[in-house]
């Protein structure tokens, strides 16, 4: 019996970094053999209730709830499951869910192995909840919650080393944690210049010269500490964002503010908010950057930064959380401190001003390198090895 059953709150067509890495890894496990389910809302990050309540994506079967005040309870048939995988931490379902277990558990009627990844959800940056939603939230995840992991979990998977220690630090079990990092899609490998669309092109020849940062336009991103540094550098360099709007938390004008703030400094021709691409054309308008700048106040592992890295990329992100694990200052990038407009224009100015030099080459060569090591299809496979061993 090889059965996996999947809860996270969103899956595609919602493609921030936990579906991604739910997409690349699981279907790579169905073709070995799993056979797979996603139990997911049937919210976007911006509508309620709108997606299919079941269907096909890339061979995983998804299957949709409404997500009410108290979420939803998945219909799993727990006595053939045999992993149930948890992403990201919530109160609601995990709580549930978690409950159910410890219950099967205590009565002896737990058949399956349950994995938790909690993509830093375990651990967040707290600053971006209400000040409320943040206590109940703390408070849970220091008692209960963490009460519930050390009882139920049979394994917590980590996306980086950062994420390792921080979840050891709110007194998760370290034999429970295994570190599997995420990887890059397919399409990274890939001759982007042949193989992306003629519309992709032309947008990227209209731009000009440009850095970029890819990610959902929220808070948490810290796009306004670079639209404050393009202020402060070479007016003909454009800042080109690559990602959803995410209305999450009553914060659906985060984009309006930015506009406006970059109105105020006058460089509002310059800021230019790409949408969602995908697949060839994503890594096609990454590989043409300058550079990529991510100045996010919060990261458990970041996705993005790998895929900037994997097109040759020269990386200047903040120091905090798990950037300065990826990123090692003057190595493969730089590390600033994290709202320092200042220092942030100084090293994207550094890297347009010694672009052809020695070191910036050898930097983005080496980045390639590195950026290239880890596919979602190794990861995949780390992730198999894993959850057969649990399985047998």
């Amino acid at each position: 019996m090889k059965q996996i059953s999947i809860i996270v709150k969103y899956f595609y067509p919602v493609a921030a970094g936990i579906e991604t890495n739910i997409m690349e890894t699981y279907t790579v496990l169905q073709k070995k053999g799993w056979n797979i389910e996603v139990h997911t809302s049937r919210d976007t990050l911006t509508e309620k209730n709108v997606l299919k309540e079941k269907e096909l994506i890339r061979g995983l079967t998804v299957i949709r709830y409404p997500f009410t005040k108290f979420a939803y309870f998945p219909e799993i048939d727990w006595d053939k499951v045999s992993i149930v995988a948890l992403h990201n931490f919530d109160i609601f379902p995990h709580l549930k869910i978690l409950s159910y277990v410890l219950a099967l558990k205590i009565l002896r009627r737990k058949k399956f192995q349950l994995v938790l990844t909690p993509h830093g959800g375990y651990t967040p940056e707290w600053s971006i909840f209400p000040p409320i939603q943040r206590v109940i939230k703390k408070i849970y995840h220091l008692t209960l919650g963490g009460i519930l992991i050390n009882s139920t979990v049979d394994v917590v998977r980590a996306v980086s080393d950062w994420e390792k220690d921080e979840i050891i630090k709110y007194g998760v079990k370290k034999s429970l944690v295994a570190v599997i990092p995420n990887g890059v899609e397919q399409e990274a490998y890939a001759n982007v210049d042949a193989h992306a669309s003629d519309e992709i092109k032309e947008r990227v020849k209209s731009f000009g010269k440009y850095i970029i940062q890819v990610g959902r336009v929220y808070p948490i991103k810290n796009y306004e500490t670079t639209i404050r540094a393009l202020a402060k550098i070479n007016s003909s360099i454009k800042f080109v964002i690559v990602g959803p709007e995410d209305h999450v938390m009553g914060k659906s004008d985060y984009k309006e503010e930015l506009l406006h703030l970059a109105k105020s400094l006058k460089v509002e021709n310059r800021v230019i908010f790409a949408g969602v691409l995908r697949g060839v054309d994503k890594y096609y308008i990454i590989g043409k950057a300058q550079m990529m700048v991510h100045m996010a106040i919060w990261e458990s592992f970041c996705n993005v930064v790998h895929e900037g890295l994997s097109q040759g990329l020269v990386c200047i992100v903040a120091n905090n959380t798990a950037l300065p694990y990826l990123i090692k200052n003057k190595i493969n990038g730089f590390c600033v401190e994290t709202r320092d407009m200042n220092a942030v224009a100084n090293k994207i100015q550094y890297v347009l001003d010694n672009k052809n030099s020695k070191i910036i080459s050898e930097m983005e060569a080496r980045n390639k390198i590195y950026g290239l090591e880890n596919s979602w299809e190794k990861v995949a496979q780390e992730v198999d090895k894993l959850y057969t061993a649990l399985n047998q």
